[in-house]
């Protein structure tokens, strides 16, 4: 039939003949439809090969008419859960998942409400439904997903897989002589759980004898919960991963102590972290956080480094995504003292990308520099120019160029990084949708002197729909692609009035979002926070185009307070509030001498973290030229005139020859030699 005829010629590593293997592959599927004799063929397809069953899918996947039969195989566990263990066929199943959920298939939905429906611990069910944990509102039933008794996995193959789970755990042990546990925190209130961990005197009782291995059914399960949660939070589908972390850590939680059980807990809280930050829901993140803090306060045994090197790194990335850049940038440090030459290409590039993005909010560009170009060449060799990873580093990249002002370089990244994401996830996707945003956020900084919005506008738009497909209305990933889109709104309409255009309704839209924006920051953030200072500072820009000027000095003084508390004096957003607030004085409220001070506050930040050269000097040198030619003070007018042109000539020099503050670092270091230098910068850069 055509499917030993595709498994006779399937390519191995011989170079077998493609095209005639090409040819059964659609003859095979070409045969299948929903008929009752097609589908019980369909049925056995399981029992190919799994490089064989990957093509057999992903070519299904392209035929609008199997897509309910496609969704209905892959819905089942076992069959889902074989090709997620399958390494080659990764980014086959991520193109799979992602046509059959844009054809609004939901697989991300039926895959995690069979995996609580089937290992969901009762007492929980209806506890945790409203926080996305073991909820039973699955329609799939306990058992519906289950293969039947002839395609059940056989005790050998189980047995396989266990081991395999064990044997992962044992490699993050090896050449881990000096693994530290997870550091202390200060005393916190209790996370309401009132099951208690084994105290340490216990502990050390069972280590002395040896713990003892779990069942392989159960290892088999555990397996299958982190690698599904994980695939979904990879493929974009945060919501549904954390639902099915959430319960396999509550079933982890009542087992008892066994061999790797401190490792299984800490893998599987935090990939479940990440998930929980990425998708934005800080209160379930924070009480994730706690749980991990609370391992560490009841047991003092040594982890493996690289898994501690990862669960400090997601907790920076908890406090990166919440805006507290002070706890994000020390948790990366602690991810980079912990990583080790051993650990994994995955994990490095993971490390190094996070402290990347802290160092960044930092200002600690050096370093920042070092750490993002390094992830970006691991990515590339490692994983090549198509993987998520690589399309991961990129957008980060992105991100450091921007703040490096390397504007034009930042467009050009980030234009990558969306094509490799689309390319992996297609259109109607999480990811996608941030790439969008992203890019449409450089292109508004790179078109701001030209005027010319559309490619800005045109990518915020898709974020925005994409977002408003995805997630709640009241979900800060979509607020924060409405707050670009009010940016540019803006923009528009005082380009547009410039004309002598009257566009008063683009400005209430703008005012609109940026309120919307502002508003659930509150909620989820609160005052005090860099966020929600940043809102207010785009009120107060907009406020002055639209000529309501006292509220626009509140809010600009509300934008530096809070940032100055959070950030210090000369940080790079304090002094761009600085600027605004004395443009708002200069060109409106005649506050000439009030301007000056704020203009050279702000010229002095500038200087200080981007040197000479910095694009947003431009606007400071030319506010001082208008207030000293309004007061009068022809001496100081052609000094900053004179300083505009200079800045003028180095700026167009720099423009020319390409040059960059932070150029990429080509080399290529060791994971030691990166942290070498990582820490020495550091020394250098606090003496």
């Amino acid at each position: 039939n055509a499917a030993a005829c595709a498994a006779a010629v399937a390519p191995g590593p011989s170079n077998s003949p493609k095209t005639l293997y090409d040819h059964a592959l659609k003859a095979l599927v070409g045969s299948l439809d929903t008929k009752v004799a097609s589908l019980a063929r369909i049925s056995r397809l399981p029992e190919l090969p799994r490089n064989l069953l990957i093509d057999v899918y992903e070519k299904m996947s392209q035929c609008d008419s199997l897509k309910d039969t496609l969704l209905e195989e892959l819905s089942r566990l076992e069959v889902f859960t074989r090709l997620v263990r399958y390494s080659p066929a990764r980014s086959k199943l991520l193109h799979i998942v992602a046509s059959l959920m844009a054809s609004k298939k939901m697989l991300a939905n039926r895959l995690s409400e069979a995996y609580i429906g089937r290992f969901g611990v009762p007492d929980d069910l209806d506890a945790n439904a409203g926080d996305g944990a073991c909820s039973s509102s699955s329609s799939s039933g306990g058992d519906g997903d289950k293969l039947g008794p002839d395609q059940l996995p056989s005790a050998a193959r189980q047995d396989d897989r266990a081991r395999e789970l064990l044997r992962e755990y044992s490699k993050l042990h090896i050449d881990d002589e000096c693994a530290l546990s997870l550091a202390s925190t200060s005393n916190r209130k209790g996370s309401g759980d009132q099951r208690k961990l084994p105290s340490q005197n216990e502990l050390n009782g069972i280590t002395a004898l040896g713990l003892e291995e779990l069942p392989a059914e159960e290892l088999q399960n555990i397996d299958m919960g982190l690698r599904l949660g994980s695939f979904l939070s990879e493929a974009g589908w945060m919501q549904e991963s954390i639902t099915v972390l959430a319960c396999l850590n509550e079933r982890l939680k009542r087992l008892p102590p066994h061999k790797y059980w401190l490792e299984m807990r800490l893998d599987c809280l935090q990939r479940l972290l990440y998930a929980e930050s990425a998708h934005c829901n800080f209160k379930l993140a924070q009480r994730t956080y706690e749980e991990l803090i609370e391992l560490n306060r009841s047991l003092t045994d040594t982890v493996p480094s690289q898994l501690v090197a990862m669960t400090y790194s997601q907790i920076s990335a908890m406090y990166f995504a919440r805006n507290e850049y002070n706890n994000s940038h020390m948790w990366s440090g602690l991810a980079m003292r912990v990583l080790k030459q051993s650990a994994s290409p995955r994990i490095a590039i993971d490390v190094l990308r996070q402290a990347a993005k802290a160092c960044v909010v930092k200002r600690d560009f050096s370093r920042a520099n070092l750490l993002i170009c390094q992830a970006v060449r691991r990515a590339r060799e490692h994983f090549g120019c198509k993987h998520q990873k690589y399309g991961d580093a990129l957008l980060d990249y992105g991100f450091f160029l921007l703040n490096v002002d390397s504007v034009f370089q930042s467009v050009n990244v980030y234009i990558e990084a969306l094509a490799v994401r689309r390319g992996i996830f297609g259109n109607m996707n999480f990811h996608v949708a941030i790439a969008h945003e992203d890019l449409s956020y450089a292109y508004y900084v790179h078109e701001y002197s030209t005027g010319d919005f559309s490619c800005a506008q045109d990518h915020v738009d898709k974020a925005v729909n994409i977002m408003k497909n995805l997630v709640p209305s009241n979900h800060l990933m979509l607020a924060s692609a409405k707050r670009v889109k009010a940016l540019l709104l803006e923009e528009i309409a005082l380009d547009k009035m410039a004309d002598g255009m009257d566009e008063e309704d683009l400005l209430l839209q703008s005012e609109e979002l940026h309120n919307f924006a502002l508003l659930l920051s509150l909620e989820v953030f609160g005052e005090v926070n860099v966020q929600t200072a940043k809102h207010y500072g785009n009120l107060g820009r907009l406020y002055q185009t639209m000529n309501r000027f006292e509220e626009a000095e509140r809010m600009h003084q509300k934008a530096i307070k809070i940032k100055t508390d959070l950030l210090g004096a000369f940080d790079y957003e304090v002094g761009l509030s600085i600027g605004h607030l004395a443009s708002l004085y200069n060109y409106q409220m005649k506050k000439y001498r009030e301007a000056e001070k704020l203009y050279l506050r702000s010229i002095d930040i500038s200087l200080r973290l981007f040197g000479h050269s910095y694009s947003g000097l431009e606007y400071d040198y030319l506010g001082l030229c208008h207030v000293y030619e309004t007061l009068h003070d022809f001496e100081k007018y052609l000094q900053y005139a004179h300083t505009l042109e200079n800045w003028q000539i180095l700026r167009g020099q720099n423009i020319t020859q390409n040059k960059s503050s932070y150029p990429a670092i080509e080399e290529d270091f060791t994971i030691d030699e990166v942290k070498s230098k990582f820490f020495n910068m550091s020394a250098t850069t606090s003496s």
